[in-house]
C-alpha cells in the first residue's frame, strides 16, 4: 500500500542529488548538501515497521495523494485544514443533539404530569368499583362451582347409569341378541365393577353405591337370563354337520361363562339333546332303519361276533370324531376367555357345578392362597371340557354299546375269538384315550368291556383245560404230546399273533399262565409218574419241543416271547443231556463194560497178578457178552429213540451216547493193557495148574478194540 508514496520519495531524493551546483558559490551548495544529508539521514533512520507510519502511508495511498513537490509542501497544511473542518462539523452536530435533548426533556416533563393525573383518576375509580368487583368475583366463583358440579353430575350419570335404550336391549325379549346386546352387557358389567370401587372409597355414605349396584345387578341378571334362553333355542336348531358353527353362539357361550351355573346348565341341556339324537342314530345303524336305511344293519352280523363288535365300535368312533370336530369351535377358539369367566365367578357361585376333578379342594387348615389361585386357574380346561361334553353326548350310546358287546362276549365259547374281541377293544380304547381322555365315560366303559372279555376268555380256557386234563391225563403209547396241548398251542399262537408287537411281557405271562400252564403242569405230573425215566424224558422233550416251536412262531411277531423261547430251549437241552446219560448207562450195562470197570475199580488195591488172574477167569464171558451186545446195540438204541418227535435230536442223542460209551470202552482197554504191562504177560514161573500161565495177553481173551467198537456202532 505504501509503494507509490515511497517511490515518490525515492524520486525526490534522486532529483535533489542530481541537481546542478549553484553557480553563485560553494557555500550555498554546501548548505544544501548538508540539509539533504540531514534529510536523508532522517528518512533512512526512520523505521517503517512502526504501525503509525504504516497507517499514515496507507492513508495517503487511499486518499490518492501524489508524491510531488506541491503536495509535499502543503501536506501538513492540508491535514491541519481537514482536521479543523472535521472538528467544526462535529461541533455543529453536537449542537443539533443538544437541541433535540432539550425537546425530549420538555416532552418527558409533560408526560410525567399526564401520568400523575391519570394515577389520581385510577385511584379514585378503583375506590368506587372495589365493591362491585368483589361481588362479581363471588358470582363468577359460584358459577364455576355450579358448572363443575353439573359436569360431574353429567359424567356420573353417563358412567354409572345405564341408558333406557341399553336397559331395554338387555331385558326385552323382543329385542334381537346382536352386537348392541353385547355392548350394553359389557357396559352394565363395567358399571357394576365401578360401583364396587365406589363403595370402597365412599366409607360414610354408601346408599348411592348400593342402590346403583342393586339396579345394575337386576339388569345384568335379566341380560344373562335372556342370553341363556337364546343359547338354548340355538342349541335346539344347531346343525353340527355345518363345519362353521355360528360365531354368535361361541361369543354367547364365552359371555355366559361368567355365570357358571347357567353355563353348565346350557351344556347339560345340549348334552341331553345330543344324547337323544345320537342314541336314535345308533339304533338306526343297528337296525338299518331311518335316514340311513339303505345301509346294511349292523345286527345282521351278529353271527360274526368280531365283525359285529368292530362295526359298532367303528360307528361310535366315527360319531365321537364328528362330535369332537363339530364342537371344537365352541371351546378351543375362546378357551382363555371362558376360563377367565368361570374362574372370576367360581367363588361367588359355590353351588355351581364346575370341574370337580380340577379343584380337588380339601378342608385342611394349611391350604394357602397359592393353592386357591391354582384351583381357580384350573376351573376350565377347554380340551377336557370338550372331551367331557362329547363323552356325555355319547352316554346313552355307551350303555347300548356295552350291553350288546357284553351279550356278544358272554355268548361266545371260542377263547380265540373272545381274546380277539378283547384285542379289538384295546385298539379302540387307545384311540378313544387320545380323543377323549382316559377318564372319559366311553373309555371307562371300554375298559370294563375289556375286563369282562378277559375274564370270559380266562373262564373258557380254565374250563377247557380242566376238561382236557380229566380226559387226557395219561400219556399215549407213542409218547406224543396230548392232543389238547396241540390245540391250545395253536390257540395261543393265534392269540399272540393277533396281539402282535403290542404284546407286553406281563400280558404274555398272563396268557401263558391262563392257556398253557395248566396243561403243561398236567403233562409234567404225568411224566413224573412214568416208571421209565428214559420214556419220561422223551415225553417231556416231545411236549416242550411243541411248545418251543409255538414260541418261535410267536416271537417272530412279538419280541417278548423270546424269553420263554430261550427257557424252552434250555429245558430241552437239559432233558437231552439226561437222555444221553440214560442211554450211555444202558449201553454200558448191556455190554458188560460197566461191570468190568466197577470190578477193576474195587480190585485196585490188589496186586497186578491177582487182578490178572481174575481177568483171565472172567474176560472170556465178558467178551462173549460184548459180542452179543454189539450185534444189535445200535439198532436197539435207535429203536429206543423212535418216539422222540425231533429226529435230528434223536440222532444227536444216540451219537453222543455211543461216543461216551466208546470213551468208557477205551478206558477199559487201557486198563487191560496196563495189567499186561505190569505182569509182563504169561511167565513160566507161575504154578503149572493156573490158566493164566497159558495166556500170553489179556487182549486174546477180550479181543475187541475201540476202533472195532466204533465201527460196529457207527
Amino acid at each position: 500500500m505504501t509503494t507509490p508514496y515511497l517511490s515518490g520519495l525515492d524520486g525526490f531524493a534522486s532529483s535533489n542529488l542530481e541537481s546542478p551546483i549553484d553557480s553563485h558559490g560553494e557555500t550555498v551548495s554546501s548548505r544544501r548538501n548538508n540539509a539533504l544529508s540531514t534529510k536523508l539521514t532522517s528518512v533512512l533512520s526512520t523505521s517503517y515497521v512502526d504501525h503509525e507510519i504504516r497507517d499514515a502511508l496507507r492513508l495517503l495511498d487511499v486518499r490518492g495523494v501524489h508524491n510531488d513537490e506541491e503536495t509535499r509542501r502543503n501536506l501538513k497544511l492540508n491535514a491541519q485544514r481537514e482536521v479543523i473542518d472535521c472538528n467544526a462539523k462535529i461541533v455543529d452536530d453536537f449542537g443539533q443533539i443538544a437541541e433535540q435533548l432539550r425537546r425530549v426533556g420538555s416532552l418527558l416533563s409533560t408526560l410525567d404530569a399526564t401520568c400523575s393525573s391519570m394515577r389520581q383518576h385510577i385511584i379514585a375509580a378503583k375506590q368506587e368499583s372495589a365493591p362491585v368487583l368483589e361481588e362479581a368475583r363471588t358470582l363468577i366463583s359460584r358459577k364455576q362451582e355450579t358448572e363443575t358440579r353439573q359436569v360431574l353430575l353429567d359424567a356420573f350419570n353417563a358412567h354409572f347409569l345405564l341408558s333406557p335404550a341399553d336397559a331395554k336391549i338387555l331385558t326385552s325379549s323382543a329385542e334381537p341378541l346382536d352386537d348392541r346386546f353385547f355392548t350394553a352387557l359389557t357396559r352394565a358389567k363395567t358399571i357394576y365393577r365401578d360401583c364396587e370401587v365406589l363403595l370402597g372409597y365412599d366409607g360414610e355414605n354408601q346408599r348411592l353405591g348400593l342402590e346403583l349396584m342393586e339396579q345394575t345387578t337386576r339388569t345384568l341378571d335379566a341380560g344373562f337370563k335372556k342370553l341363556y334362553n337364546w343359547i338354548q333355542l340355538e342349541f335346539k336348531t344347531l346343525d353340527l354337520e355345518d363345519p362353521h358353527i355360528s360365531t354368535a353362539i361361541r361369543r354367547a357361550l364365552t359371555v355366559l361363562s361368567e355365570r357358571p351355573t347357567l353355563f353348565h346348565n346350557c351344556l347339560d341341556f345340549f348334552a341331553e339333546a345330543r344324547q337323544s339324537t345320537l342314541a336314535e342314530a345308533f339304533q338306526a345303524a343297528l337296525t338299518g332303519t331311518g335316514p340311513a336305511a339303505h345301509r346294511k344293519a349292523i345286527e345282521f352280523l351278529t353271527h360274526e361276533p368280531l365283525r359285529y363288535v368292530g362295526d359298532m365300535l367303528a360307528w361310535v368312533h366315527s360319531a365321537a370324531v364328528s362330535e369332537n370336530e363339530a364342537l371344537e369351535g365352541l371351546f378351543i377358539a375362546d378357551a382363555d376367555e371362558i376360563s377367565r369367566g368361570l374362574a372370576s365367578k367360581a367363588g361367588s357361585e359355590p353351588w355351581a357345578r364346575i370341574d370337580r376333578g380340577a379343584r380337588n379342594t380339601s378342608n385342611d387348615d394349611d391350604d394357602d392362597d397359592d393353592d386357591d389361585d391354582e384351583q381357580l386357574e384350573s376351573v376350565f380346561d377347554p380340551r377336557k371340557a370338550l372331551a367331557d361334553l362329547v363323552s356325555r353326548n355319547l352316554a346313552v350310546v355307551c350303555e347300548t354299546l356295552q350291553s350288546r358287546i357284553d351279550l356278544s362276549v358272554s355268548s361266545t365259547g371260542d377263547p380265540v375269538l373272545t381274546y380277539k374281541t378283547f384285542n379289538l377293544l384295546d385298539f379302540y380304547r387307545g384311540i378313544f384315550d387320545k380323543l377323549l381322555g382316559s377318564e372319559s365315560a366311553l373309555c371307562k366303559a371300554i375298559r370294563n368291556l375289556q375286563s369282562s372279555a378277559l375274564s370270559q376268555f380266562e373262564a373258557i380256557m380254565a374250563e377247557e383245560t380242566a376238561a382236557a386234563i380229566a380226559t387226557e391225563i395219561e400219556p399215549s403209547s407213542d409218547l406224543s404230546p396230548p392232543a389238547y396241548l396241540a390245540t391250545v398251542l395253536r390257540q395261543f399262537s393265534e392269540v399272540a399273533r393277533a396281539r402282535g408287537p403290542q404284546l407286553t411281557e406281563s400280558e404274555l405271562e398272563r396268557l401263558f399262565n391262563c392257556m398253557l400252564m395248566g396243561i403243561l403242569t398236567a403233562c409234567a405230573d404225568s411224566a413224573a409218574q412214568m416208571p421209565d425215566a428214559r420214556e419220561s424224558n422223551i415225553y417231556r422233550i416231545n411236549y416242550v419241543t411243541a411248545l418251543k416251536a409255538t414260541m418261535a412262531t410267536v416271537s417272530a411277531q412279538a419280541p417278548v416271547a423270546q424269553a420263554p423261547l430261550e427257557r424252552a430251549g434250555l429245558e430241552i437241552r437239559s432233558l437231552r443231556d439226561e437222555l444221553v446219560k440214560a442211554l450211555t448207562t444202558l449201553l454200558l450195562d448191556d455190554s458188560g463194560v460197566r461191570d468190568l470197570l466197577q470190578e477193576l475199580d474195587t480190585r485196585r488195591s490188589q496186586d497186578a497178578r491177582t487182578r490178572r488172574a481174575w481177568l483171565v477167569t472172567n474176560l472170556d464171558g465178558a467178551a462173549q457178552r460184548l459180542d452179543d451186545f454189539l450185534s444189535s446195540a445200535l439198532m436197539d438204541a435207535q429203536d429206543g429213540m423212535k418216539n422222540l418227535l425231533d429226529r435230528t435230536l434223536a440222532k444227536d442223542v444216540v451219537s453222543e451216547a455211543v461216543e461216551k460209551f466208546c470213551a468208557e470202552f477205551d478206558e477199559l482197554e487201557g486198563i487191560l493193557d496196563m495189567v499186561d504191562v505190569e505182569t509182563g504177560g504169561a511167565d513160566g514161573e507161575g504154578s503149572a495148574g493156573h490158566a493164566s500161565d497159558q495166556v500170553a495177553s489179556l487182549r486174546q481173551l477180550y479181543p475187541r478194540t475201540g476202533a472195532e467198537v466204533r465201527a460196529l456202532l457207527s
